[in-house]
């Protein structure tokens, strides 16, 4: 499950469209999210302007992050020796 929320996440998905497309309850994609941040897989995006510059979602959003309540994550380049 995890290796599939990790693929959702790669696709641009938000975390209520994850729970959605997966019929999860919102807290356990939370959880899943938790365990793949604490594993390197994805890191938190902080919002503010200095964070904007290094978000993957700079090219598309108008700079309004102070009014998302949500969480952002993106995938980092961590990698298990041996996986792809």
């Amino acid at each position: 499950m995890l290796e599939k929320i990790l693929e959702l996440i790669k696709a641009g998905k938000s975390i209520d469209e994850i729970s959605d497309e997966l019929s999860m309850p919102l807290e356990e994609v939370e959880g899943a999210l938790k365990i793949l941040e604490s594993l390197g897989y994805i890191e938190r995006v902080e919002s503010g302007s200095s964070a904007c510059e290094s978000c993957p979602l700079s090219s598309v959003c108008p700079g309004s992050c102070f009014r998302f309540k949500g969480k952002v994550y993106t995938v980092t380049d961590f990698r298990i020796s041996g996986q792809r």
